[in-house]
């Protein structure tokens, strides 16, 4: 039996009167792949907070086994402790300097390590953490000054060593979603943590890059690190881990190794009751009725965050009732295309028209009748700093519905928040705290209820269920699929093919910029990879009669 590298002895973590750990113990042993799964609110980032530092424990205590196998009350009072004890964590929402670059962000983490492990509890021997780079990577483990062209080399080597390709020379802010993470993830490589944590790793990747990086987490696991996986993927979750924990709740309700519990039993740990699968109505409408089009792009052009073309030359329309989907992986020009409907990017060309209209800018964007879930909650969805209430009706649609002679109804917009949070499932349910409180899932259902609640003619919903649970994600579909039924559209833009293979009407692919239609492909994933990748030619792979469905 392997060494508990890790261990949490009733672990308890309150805020106020909200429990939101309760009693846990976990244990983590070297060289295994513990998967975490559990609803949003369920405690999964509350509990990792705890073993990194960013929180500390009500009650209960957290044990650390070293390299010399002694074990030492973890006592970490900020991450920095954390990393000290060999820790690592990518975090579902990113800890990266936003105007730096990504080699400058990976070297600010080993100047970190540097000063961490020379503050440790004690220094590691001659073949410890310097045996891990590269002898050109030196110079950053004796000054925090470094030279960018050292920098970028590192980077190059840490991107190709754990198969991670980014750009070093790329400021943060300009990155995708999907790449902003590849960043993280090479930051926690890059300290040669012995314990990684891993929130949601595989939100933003496509199947080709899951598997590559599934290849990089065995090579992990051979060399004797542990890992901790969160999730809302079984299919994943049931691949890679060796042992599964399920919270519910705060509360540990499920241990067990991997495989003794089916995909659906998993579920109905998480939700404490069974969870039905959504299911597309494939009932068609007469011939003679042709939907109306509630958008239509002609010859769209889209300049990204450096000037390059994103968006080349798009054209596509959407009619009512249908859900188009659009897959791909993620930086392909996918936030770009989005942004540029909603009128909140500089440098577009071509023609965008939403229900006979030629709306300029996001007011007059809404106002035609739009709703807009961005790819990035943090950034785009949510502001953090205002409360859960104030996020809800931060819309110009709810804000007029609200108002009277430029006066807000404060009595009307304290009952709309809290019906929304009923109806949506926001937790905790209380509509005072700030958005920063909640968890990323719950953080997200704020932006669909906020979005979704007003029943727009046309919603462009960009990853809607990145973050989700089973339950939560079930919901969404549910919304969505409700939308299709009020003959309203929707244009899904979604790095998880499953989920756009499951809603959508038609398929789309996006790679570098350009749209291809892949309805045909639907029932073949190895040809919609290729797409996906950027190969046009999928001759050879099966392609069934197309085959329209409509509501």
């Amino acid at each position: 039996m392997a060494e508990n590298i890790l261990e949490l002895r009733n672990v308890t973590k309150t805020f106020g009167d909200f429990v939101a750990v309760n009693s846990v113990d976990f244990e983590l042993q070297a060289g295994e792949i513990h998967a975490i799964l559990g609803e949003n609110g369920a405690g999964k980032s509350t509990l990792m907070n705890l073993i990194y530092g960013l929180y500390q424990p009500s009650a209960g205590r957290i044990y650390v086994t070293d390299r010399e196998n002694w074990r030492y009350r973890l006592n970490a009072k900020s991450p920095r402790d954390a990393i000290a004890s060999g820790i690592g964590m990518v975090h579902q929402h990113f800890m990266l300097i936003e105007n730096l670059t990504v080699a400058e962000n990976i070297a600010l983490a080993l100047g970190q390590l540097r000063t961490d492990r020379n503050a440790g509890r004690k220094k590691e021997g001659k073949d410890g953490w310097k045996s891990f780079f590269h002898a050109s990577t030196l110079p950053f483990l004796h000054s925090l000054w470094f030279k960018k062209e050292e920098a970028i080399r590192l980077t190059e080597e840490l991107s190709e060593r754990f198969g991670l390709s980014v750009d070093p020379s790329a400021l943060v802010r300009s990155l995708s979603v999907g790449l902003k993470q590849r960043v993280e993830i090479l930051k926690a490589l890059a300290v040669d943590a012995r314990i990684l944590i891993l929130d949601e790793p595989t939100a933003v990747l496509s199947p080709q890059e899951v598997e590559g990086f599934f290849t990089v987490l065995r090579k992990l696991q051979a060399d004797g690190r542990a890992i901790i996986f969160i999730s809302h993927k079984m299919k994943e979750v049931l691949e890679i881990s060796d042992r599964i924990t399920v919270l519910r709740r705060g509360k540990k309700v499920y241990l067990g190794p991997t495989g003794e519990l089916t995909a659906r039993e998993l579920a109905r740990e998480m939700i404490g009751a069974d969870v039905e699968d959504v299911q597309r109505s494939t009932t068609s409408e007469p011939e003679n009725e042709r939907p109306e089009t509630v958008l239509q792009l002609t010859n769209l052009t889209a300049l990204g965050d450096r000037n390059e073309v994103a968006v080349a030359d798009v054209s596509m329309e959407i009619r009512s009732g249908e859900i188009v989907g659009i897959a791909g992986v993620d930086g392909n020009g996918q936030r770009e295309f989005a942004e540029a409907i909603m009128g909140l990017r500089h440098g577009v060309s071509g023609e965008i028209n939403i229900l006979n209209a030629d709306p300029k800018g996001i007011k007059a964007v809404r106002h035609q009748g739009v709703g807009y879930i961005p790819e990035d909650r943090q950034t785009t969805g949510v502001i953090a700093a205002f409360s859960v209430t104030e996020n809800l009706l931060l819309n110009v649609t709810h804000l007029e519905n609200l108002t009277r002679w430029n006066i807000l109804n404060h009595k009307r917009k304290q009952e709309t928040a809290t019906q929304l949070i009923a109806d949506y499932d926001i937790r905790p349910p209380v509509a005072d705290i700030p958005a920063a409180s909640l968890s990323g899932g719950n953080q997200q259902k704020i932006v669909l209820a906020r979005e979704i609640s007003l029943q727009p003619d046309l919603l462009i919903a960009v990853n809607p269920t990145r973050g989700l649970d089973v339950n939560a994600a079930r919901y969404v579909h549910e919304n969505l699929l409700a939308q299709r039924k009020k003959k309203k559209s929707v244009l899904l833009i979604s790095t998880e093919l499953d989920e756009v293979l499951l809603l959508s009407d038609r398929l789309y692919v996006m790679s570098r910029g350009k749209l291809i239609e892949a309805t045909e492909q639907r029932n073949d994933i190895e040809a919609l990879g290729l797409l996906m990748t950027g190969e046009t030619d999928t001759e050879g792979y099966g392609n069934p009669p197309k085959t329209v469905v409509e509501p």
